[in-house]
């Protein structure tokens, strides 16, 4: 039998934002009898009732937080420096239990990385001077890029990068990733399993001081997000999230239509004139579509974000606006349905043929700068194999050499 540590488990209430109410009700959940009454969890609060092995794993399963996290006797040393969570009490996404957990996790890894810097003297600078809500996203995004193409550029040139073509959105995402970790920022891409029943409800989050994750999904809006998220590290504000490519209603909140604006016209580039060019969009000029396609095929910018940007100017009306959205949803969802029924005609063939089905693999971007970090402590001898593993997601069956050489 195990006494929980009370103040451990009152930060995690907090922080989920549950009453003790819901998480008797996660806790009892699929139970024919309650595991916990209230009255036995106020006792094992006010630590007069310990617990079995068995209800700790059970507890541990809402907040994966490792079984040994709950009975230590260390307390919580500083709960605001701790999580956003306790930083922010509104985001642009409404945070669901499974976010949240997610997003702690990035925060302990963000405290990893501090206590991992430290040890070997690393030390984030930010290059950036910080910009205010004052200074015109457009023109600061005209800055930035510039910048970032200085880095890109250099990163070709010493062949740590390759040259991508227009076309090859993956590969500029990777190429972003990499020339923004030369700025001391870290970037995750955050994986789901596809038949994972609980997802995060975000796109992308930023915490302070440098790190930036954003979830994969459809490879612009990706893009999208990880440029929206990057302002944020400009404006130095921290935030979760949504679907930011396809919201409108950013004018009550002054951050998110600055970091809007700076993501739409840093992607835009030096198609910026050709944008500007546009007038009114409606049926008399077919809502510019061939237009729009040429800045499509020419930049890394949805059909979304194009015409979302065309309503914020307000340049396409709302009715237009939510039909060509209706438009794209559906030919996305088309394109989808019909890429499925490709891949189960092709295992049909497969499959007929005597041989194995194929099924999609999905890997995340990798931070080659938390790989640099770690790799370091390593050779140093601060942190050991298991810890290595751990951090640069290795598998037992691998052998280290081939990955951190």
């Amino acid at each position: 039998m195990f006494k929980i540590n009370p103040s451990r488990l009152r930060y995690l209430l907090d922080l989920y934002k549950l009453s003790k109410g819901e998480f008797l009700n996660l806790l009892n959940r699929n139970k024919k009898r309650d595991v916990v009454s209230l009255e036995s969890l106020n006792e094992i609060l006010d630590q007069r009732e310990k617990v079995s092995e068995s209800l700790l794993k059970r507890i541990d399963k809402i907040f994966e937080k490792g079984i040994s996290w709950y009975v230590t006797n260390r307390g919580i040393p500083d709960v605001k420096k701790s999580s956003i969570f306790f930083r922010k009490d509104i985001f642009n996404s409404e945070i669901k239990l499974e976010s949240i957990k997610i997003v702690n996790k990035y925060e302990e890894l963000s405290t990893d990385i501090k206590i991992l810097g430290n040890y070997i003297n690393f030390v984030s600078v930010k290059t950036i001077k910080r910009y205010k809500l004052v200074d015109n996203p457009e023109n600061v995004a005209l800055e930035i890029s510039s910048l970032v193409l200085k880095i890109e550029n250099d990163l070709i040139e010493k062949k740590i990068i390759q040259k991508i073509k227009l076309g090859d959105s993956r590969g500029y995402l990777k190429n972003l990733i990499r020339t923004l970790e030369q700025l001391d920022i870290f970037v995750f891409e955050h994986l789901e399993m596809p038949r994972k029943k609980d997802k995060v409800n975000f796109n992308g989050f930023f915490i302070g001081p440098n790190m930036i994750v954003i979830k994969k999904q459809h490879i612009r809006r990706e893009i999208f997000t990880l440029v929206h998220e990057f302002s944020h590290y400009i404006l130095e504000q921290e935030e979760i999230d949504d679907v930011i490519e396809e919201k409108t209603n950013f004018n009550k909140n002054k951050v998110e239509q600055w970091c809007n604006t700076f993501a739409f016209y840093f992607l835009l580039n030096n198609q910026k004139d050709k944008f500007k060019k546009l007038g009114q969009a409606s049926k008399n000029n077919n809502f510019y579509r061939e237009a729009i396609e040429y800045l499509h095929n020419n930049t890394f910018l949805s059909y979304s974000a194009f015409y979302t940007r065309l309503r914020i100017e307000e340049k396409i009306s709302e009715k237009d606006y939510k039909k060509i959205m209706e438009e794209i949803s559906q030919i996305i969802k088309k394109n989808k349905e019909e890429e499925k029924e490709k891949r189960r005609r092709e295992n049909e063939k497969r499959v007929a043929a005597g041989k194995e089905p194929i099924h999609p693999t999905f890997k995340a971007i990798e931070s080659s700068l938390l790989k640099e970090l770690v790799k370091i402590n390593y050779f140093e001898g601060n942190i050991n194999e298991n810890s290595l593993r751990e951090y640069l997601k290795i598998k037992p069956e691998k052998n280290i050499i081939d990955v951190i050489y």
